[in-house]
């Protein structure tokens, strides 16, 4: 009986024994942690950037598709800015008339190249064209936007975008015929009919 070794008692599988030491196979979750923290400070710039240039080539591709869109003319495709039922009667009315805004610029350029001339009979007589063209321009305008609010009052009362329907057209009418888009998809003299209520303003 007192001659016998004591036997350390099994240990069922499963349980970790307590009284043997432990060895460290594998990084206690402290060190896992910092490593995984130290790993992220070195990936984070590269992530950004790569963050950055993904959103540089995803605007670009949105404003590639958005230009082609405005030029096929496809409605489903535009931006917010000229979506809406006002937004397209306004384009129909700015387009289907001829408005003294559309010479705007070629008239302005012009006008400036003849001031800068060292002659004062070519001076007086481009600034008394500037001073003409601003009162046939804001007479036109005035009276193109009013037939457009009544004709929006009347047909488009609904729309939120109703009242940035007038700016719209008004920078719409300062554009050249060949440089607006969206396209033109009414025909010369459109205006008249649909202020008198004789085609849709839509063009539909």
């Amino acid at each position: 009986m007192f001659g016998r070794r004591a036997t350390t008692p099994e240990v069922p599988p499963g349980v970790v024994d307590a009284t043997k030491p432990q060895g460290k196979g594998r990084p206690t979750p402290k060190r896992r942690d910092a490593e995984a923290a130290r790993k992220a400070k070195v990936v984070a710039p590269n992530d950004k950037k790569q963050a950055k240039q993904r959103l540089r080539s995803e605007n670009k591709r949105e404003r590639e598709e958005q230009l082609a869109a405005l030029r096929a003319g496809d409605e489903r495709q535009y931006p917010l800015r000229d979506r809406g039922k006002a937004r397209k009667i306004a384009r129909n009315v700015v387009d289907g008339r001829r408005g003294a805004g559309e010479f705007f610029w070629p008239v302005v350029i012009g006008a400036l190249i003849f001031l800068l001339l060292p002659i004062p009979r070519i001076q007086s007589f481009a600034t008394w064209l500037l001073l003409g063209y601003y009162v046939v321009i804001v007479t036109d305008t005035a009276v193109m936007l009013l037939g457009l609010n009544r004709l929006l009052k009347r047909t488009a009362a609904d729309d939120p975008a109703r009242k940035g329907a007038l700016p719209y057209a008004f920078g719409r009418s300062l554009q050249s015929r060949k440089r607006r888009l969206p396209v033109i998809k009414v025909p010369m003299g459109f205006t008249r009919k649909a202020l008198k209520g004789q085609v849709d303003p839509l063009g539909d």
